[in-house]
């Protein structure tokens, strides 16, 4: 009977570590090749790639959804902030041309991923978003501007 008890126990243990693997460490996104294929209005692209757009493509809608607080820290240079927590975020929306590509990032990926959705319900058609935000941003060693 303890042997039953002993095993249901380790079992148990074994079943949540493996279950849990990779909780605690950073999840791998997608690229932006791989969101294309599926056929999504929203594109998640890495640093590099990201980057590689906003230089090429020149004059964009580049917007960054961080607090006014987090942009102080340093920005992505030529991004515009709009606050994605501000109350008036979605008319903000506004400006933006939605026949153009929107560029989006925030500290490290959730808001962005959030603001990408609410474009996407407002009849934006080409949205890109930033895996990562700026945390791997400036990790990756890319420029900020203050």
């Amino acid at each position: 009977m303890r042997s039953i008890i002993q095993f249901f126990i380790i079992a148990t243990i074994s079943f949540g570590f493996l279950s849990c693997k990779d909780a605690g460490t950073k999840t791998e996104s997608k690229t932006g090749a791989e969101v294309s294929a599926e056929g999504e209005i929203i594109t998640l692209l890495n640093t590099n790639e990201f980057a590689q757009q906003i230089e090429a493509v020149g004059d964009i809608q580049l917007i960054d959804v961080r607090t006014p607080e987090e942009v102080a820290e340093g920005t992505i240079a030529g991004a515009v902030n709009f606050d994605f927590r501000a109350e008036g975020f979605e008319k903000k929306l506004e400006v933006l041309d939605k026949s153009n590509p929107v560029y989006l990032f925030c500290r490290s990926g959730g808001r962005s991923a959030d603001a990408a959705l609410l474009l996407k319900d407002l009849g934006f058609t080409e949205i890109y978003d930033l895996a990562g935000g700026m945390i791997d941003w400036k990790e990756a060693g890319k420029e900020v501007v203050k």
